[in-house]
């Protein structure tokens, strides 16, 4: 689902409720990482409790030097992008799959009001992307 379109039903509806066409990276070994930006995206209400929620990752070329940008979604709405140094490891990986993905969110740890995510590692995400390609040669075979 284009990011623009979850953009428009988020506005219409309140959610998005299905991302099908998305690889679902939420069974991969993972870390918690604290997403950047969102005490600027993301309400009080969102920042409340610790329960997972589902989030998409995108990968953004920017053309601001040369840096990777990998932001993360809820419902069509951008709550906040991962850190540099997390990024520059992703983005590739994301890129060989899709360029976005489905991972869990970890809600807010207990006075910040930075929210986190669980995202996979990289050899996770290189592991899953290698068996996706391998599936497409197979089938195209």
């Amino acid at each position: 689902m284009p990011a623009w379109w979850e953009e428009v039903l988020h506005i219409v509806i309140g959610r998005v409720s299905r991302h099908d066409d998305l690889p679902d990276l939420r069974g991969l070994e993972t870390r918690r990482v604290a997403l950047e930006k969102t005490h600027f995206l993301v309400n009080d209400r969102e920042r409340r409790g610790d329960e997972r929620r589902t989030y998409v990752m995108r990968h953004v070329a920017s053309t601001r030097h040369d840096a990777t940008t990998v932001t993360v979604s809820s419902n069509g709405r951008g709550v906040g992008a991962l850190p540099p140094d997390a990024a520059v490891s992703i983005a590739p990986l994301l890129h060989r799959i899709g360029g976005a993905a489905i991972i869990n969110g970890a809600g807010s740890r207990a006075g910040s009001i930075r929210l986190w995510v669980d995202l996979p590692t990289a050899a996770a995400l290189g592991d899953f992307a290698r068996q996706r390609e391998d599936v497409a040669v197979a089938q195209d075979s």
